[in-house]
């Protein structure tokens, strides 16, 4: 069975078709998952701009971090269980599009950036904020996800057209 193949026949089942043909749980969730948005990215973007120096200056990061962080992850699991469902809903469409596969790849890329900087930044903030310098490694990271965050929204509604 390949893909596409696959991707039709997650469309058809019973849970994607009830959705589909309901008139109030697909626009339900396409707006919970809308509505998810700045909840999750809105709070990475704030962080960002504070790494960059853009926002947030008289705060310390590692202050302001874990309540963006906490906020974030309720976002982002509205958004991947409301992502997942609507997939569910037009699958074979989706997998077709250009914008989904390249939104897929840009949100790979940014979990990667996430964990590079997690691993490699995060440990030593408290040292580098004594010293009033963040890191440029840090400022790239920032930016990487600003630039990917705004590409991941900009396919992603694009992606609706194109269906």
């Amino acid at each position: 069975m390949s893909v596409v193949e696959w991707c039709h026949w997650l469309q058809q089942t019973t849970f994607a078709t009830t959705i589909t043909e309901s008139i109030w749980l697909f626009p339900l969730i396409e707006g919970s998952h809308i509505l998810a948005l700045p909840v999750s990215v809105g709070m990475i973007l704030i962080f960002d701009l504070r790494l960059l120096g853009l926002a947030f200056r008289g705060e310390a990061a590692s202050k302001i971090m874990p309540e963006l962080l906490r906020w974030s992850k309720i976002g982002f699991g509205a958004m991947i269980l409301t992502g997942s469902i609507l997939f569910l809903t037009q699958a074979e469409k989706a997998y077709s599009n250009a914008f989904f596969r390249t939104k897929m790849i840009l949100l790979l890329v940014l979990a990667l950036n996430a964990v590079f900087y997690q691993l490699r930044f995060f440990p030593n903030m408290a040292q580098w904020e004594a010293e009033d310098r963040t890191p440029a490694g840090a400022k790239v990271c920032a930016g990487l996800s600003l630039i990917g965050w705004i590409a991941v929204i900009v396919c992603g509604r694009t992606m609706a057209y194109e269906l």
